[in-house]
């Protein structure tokens, strides 16, 4: 880095003496939360960084001709960029962003026309916090079902994914698991005898089986005994009706007080019994009818089971030539990119140890192992990071691939007026009493939600990174178990894919042990380096999870997490990483490699 003092900043060794004194040296680095302010940020330039945000843009109408006549069509509304929006002429609303009044405004009148996509914008609004008229920090679920529901009985992906996952935690409507899979069917595009999910899925429902089992069990007891409480009554009113018939005889043939009296306590026992009959008639029809609806219930729950027909071999590869996408046994995967982001020397904050060395070797294997075309910035400030998402919007087409590394600070931040947490990418350039550049997780979301590859994976080794997705939903992902075919591949590639994987879920991570990757970065290299078959995402993460249980021997617990981003539009589809080698050794493919260094 060149030792510059643009602003006021310290220099390199100046600022490092003033956190010698601040802080203990210790040899493994937690990355540090803290709570700030929120401002704009004014770059050098000029420009806001704040530019660059995805936002609820109403572009003009169209000028149309119709024979002599010339007319301005209906304004149009879309999500791009603050700036690509001011270009275009249209509309937005350029201050407090939080204030989903504004975006419900642009996207109502194309939502009550019946457009899907506007139906389930209208949604996620509402399911990001709008109750009614009234700006709230809670979100509106029964409001976001509800459009949810008219998008997704039009056939809108994004609206059966959303839909399904308010079903499946019981947010805005009833909680019902059946309904969920049955809207991630589909969205899936698949029959329900070739879908597959996640291990826990099968661990979900075995136990929702075994509760509903435990309480057809204790129904099934209650009418087991209300049952034998019912012929003992019965009996007893078999005997005291015989008893009553015999005092009648015997009154009839001697008119005693004595006898009168007996046929009177005979009788009354009689009525007494009969009431006893009655409620417990009416408890047993009730236990009955409890046990044959929880037993219907239990009919009802889904039989997972595995998308993968019977594997089909993927052993004769077609060989690529340089500027070819990746095909496989007619298998179209797409061109790889991948965006690699290694925050390190920080201006304000403390240093880390290991973003540096862990993305110049992420980097090294993508391009030599797998032929990624790379972006690497190093030490980003906001703005680059945005600017990289931005250019990739331009680039991609919806064919492509994009990873995503992250590795740097991270935080998060509780709402002010609820206890909504957001979690944050700390730029170079971010004070740790000062909110104003801090990048939002929806603010990268609605970037990746806006970039047209495919497929995008997101790895996370970063604090609280898995906020990014606060939906951790076991039948959103795939099951590790899926077999690798020709068809489950294709079924998997024919779906959009948002996925993150983070370091350590919700909580802090570490960074650079004695090692000379971070835990988390060193078993993403390893996994990678020793890799030679393809690779799904979920495959990836369920041995990233082993890897650092293994390597992990700080009593951290750092246990990594994996999953959808449904913000940013994740249909359910998978990530696939395909080593060069599969593809056979005469693939001379050379990756277009940019190395952009952010200096301050």
């Amino acid at each position: 880095m060149i030792n510059s003092h643009k602003q006021g900043r310290y220099s390199t060794l100046a600022r490092r003496k003033v956190l010698a004194t601040m802080l203990p040296v210790v040899s493994t680095l937690l990355v540090s939360c803290s709570a700030l302010d929120d401002n704009q940020n004014v770059t050098n330039d000029g420009i806001q960084s704040k530019d660059l945000y995805i936002v609820d843009c109403l572009l003009p109408g169209q000028i149309r001709k119709l024979g002599a006549m010339t007319y301005s069509a209906a304004r149009r509304a879309i999500k791009t960029t603050a700036v690509d929006c001011r270009i275009r002429g249209g509309e937005y609303v350029a201050y407090d962003r939080a204030d989903y009044r504004t975006a419900l405004k642009v996207w109502l009148p194309a939502a009550e026309q019946g457009d899907a996509e506007a139906q389930t914008n209208v949604g996620e609004i509402f399911e990001r916090g709008l109750r009614g008229d009234e700006l709230s920090s809670e979100p509106d679920y029964p409001s976001a079902a509800a459009w949810y529901q008219r998008a997704a009985e039009q056939g809108f992906t994004r609206a059966q994914i959303n839909l399904g996952y308010l079903y499946e935690k019981g947010l805005g409507v009833e909680k019902d698991i059946s309904k969920a899979l049955n809207w991630y069917r589909q969205a899936s595009g698949l029959t329900e005898d070739q879908l597959v999910y996640e291990s826990s899925a099968n661990q979900a429902l075995d136990e929702l089986r075994n509760e509903l089992n435990g309480k057809i069990s204790v129904a099934e007891s209650q009418t087991q005994i209300l049952n034998k409480q019912l012929a003992q009554l019965r009996n007893e009113q078999q005997t005291l009706l015989a008893s009553q018939q015999a005092l009648e005889s015997a009154l009839t043939e001697a008119n005693t007080n004595a006898t009168k009296i007996e046929l009177e306590t005979t009788q009354t026992q009689l009525a007494s019994a009969q009431r006893e009959i009655d409620v417990l008639t009416q408890l047993y029809e009730r236990a009955e009818m409890e046990s044959q609806s929880l037993r219907s219930e239990l009919n009802s729950l889904p039989t997972i089971a595995y998308r993968a027909a019977e594997p089909a071999p993927l052993l004769e590869p077609y060989r690529l030539s340089e500027s070819n996408p990746v095909q496989l046994n007619d298998i179209q995967f797409g061109r790889y990119f991948a965006l690699i982001i290694g925050n390190q020397d920080y201006w304000y904050i403390e240093d880390l140890r290991s973003p540096k060395n862990d993305t110049l070797n992420l980097q090294r294997v993508l391009e030599d192992k797998y032929g990624f075309s790379t972006i690497l910035i190093q030490d980003a400030d906001e703005k680059s990071i945005l600017n990289a998402l931005n250019d990739l919007h331009e680039q991609l087409t919806p064919e492509d691939n994009l990873l995503i590394y992250y590795a740097g600070h991270g935080n998060i931040r509780k709402s002010s007026s609820s206890n909504r947490q957001r979690g944050y990418w700390l730029p170079v350039d971010a004070q740790a009493d000062r909110f104003s550049n801090w990048i939002s997780n929806s603010v990268i979301s609605d970037h990746l939600d806006r970039i047209q590859a495919r497929s995008i994976l997101v790895l996370a080794d970063s604090c609280y990174a898995g906020n990014m997705a606060s939906d951790k939903s076991p039948f959103l992902l795939g099951s590790v178990n899926k077999k690798l075919s020709k068809e489950s591949i294709e079924v998997g590639l024919a779906r959009r894919s948002r996925l993150v994987i983070s370091s350590g879920g919700i909580k802090p991570v570490l960074d650079g042990t004695q090692s000379q990757y971070s835990l988390f970065a060193g078993a993403l290299i390893d996994i990678l380096e020793k890799n030679d078959s393809i690779l799904r995402d979920n495959m990836l993460f369920s041995q990233l999870a082993v890897n650092v249980r293994h390597r992990d021997n700080s009593g951290e617990n750092q246990t990594p997490e994996m999953r959808p981003i449904r913000a940013a539009g994740h249909s359910g589809g998978d990530f696939y990483l395909v080593p060069k080698q599969t593809l056979g050794s005469s693939d001379n493919r050379k990756p277009n490699v940019i190395i952009a260094k952010v200096e301050p």
